[in-house]
């Protein structure tokens, strides 16, 4: 098992793809800082003035750093991850390493480990990038910096949201890896995660406006119960629907997680690979 991981992570590394996903990544992130800041800087007053003037600022900074990781962090991974499992396919460098090792667990269970590791990454290189950019933010709008809020009750919460962050990601990339294990390639996985994360996203906007039961349905997809383990919900993401209850959030990804990753051993098992 430890030499498969070696391997997957040695291909995650070396392929060009993960680091043009990285600078994008980091791109986007600082798009995002800058514009926000530049619309600070041309209004005067208001809600929206008060709101991005406060999320630029820390410790509220933090929370949009996470934020901005969590929704763009999806994206490139779910290519990253369709990719990883979708080209074995391609390639047929799957039916050589189950040929040759015959232990298909360890095989996909190693892309899982370094999979999980990647997204642990990433949320740290999103977490460092918005910190300098919030370090920039705060002493100009705030005209220099105070640390007074960062406590060892803050640290603490920086870091359930550090491991929020990065358990959301992993239900898209464990779908993105079960879309392209059922199809058996990288469009297929790619295809399937955008599909179900843009199809629910205009869902949950739908029923947002909905009443009686139909109104909790989003309480029990992923991207609800995801925003809401990532506090967006100071954001205005959930403007008329109280958001999940963390236990309610942590256990309903969980169980979409577990669905996934049964799946995708379960298939994988049974595919004829030996061609």
């Amino acid at each position: 098992m430890n030499q498969l991981l070696g391997v997957e992570l040695f291909k995650i590394r070396k392929r060009m793809m993960t680091w043009i996903l990285l600078a994008v990544f980091v791109g986007f992130i600082i798009l995002d800082f800058m514009f926000s800041y530049l619309a600070v800087t041309s209004l005067r007053n208001g809600e929206e003035f008060a709101f991005l003037k406060n999320a630029l600022q820390f410790p509220e900074a933090f929370t949009m750093a996470f934020s901005i990781t969590q929704s763009i962090g999806i994206m490139m991974l779910i290519i990253l991850a369709a990719a990883l499992v979708g080209n074995e396919y391609g390639w047929g460098t799957v039916n050589q390493a189950i040929s040759r090792q015959g232990k298909r667990g360890s095989y996909i269970g190693a892309k899982v480990v370094a999979l999980i590791i990647t997204t642990l990454f990433l949320v740290l290189i999103g977490l460092i990038v918005g910190t300098l950019l919030s370090i920039f933010t705060t002493s100009k709008l705030a005209g220099g910096l105070n640390w007074d809020f960062f406590t060892l009750s803050f640290a603490g919460s920086l870091i359930k949201m550090f491991g929020w962050t990065a358990f959301t990601i992993m239900a898209y990339v464990l779908l993105a890896m079960l879309f392209a294990t059922l199809g058996r390639s990288v469009v297929a996985g790619i295809g399937g995660a955008f599909g179900y994360y843009f199809i629910e996203s205009i869902l949950v906007g739908i029923l947002d406006n909905a009443s009686g039961w139909v109104h909790r349905i989003p309480d029990y997809l992923i991207g609800h119960n995801m925003a809401a383990l990532v506090y967006i919900e100071r954001s205005g993401h959930f403007s008329t629907t109280t958001p999940p209850s963390g236990l309610h959030a942590t256990i309903v990804i969980l169980i979409y997680a577990a669905v996934f990753l049964g799946l995708i051993f379960y298939l994988f098992r049974r595919q004829d690979l030996t061609a």
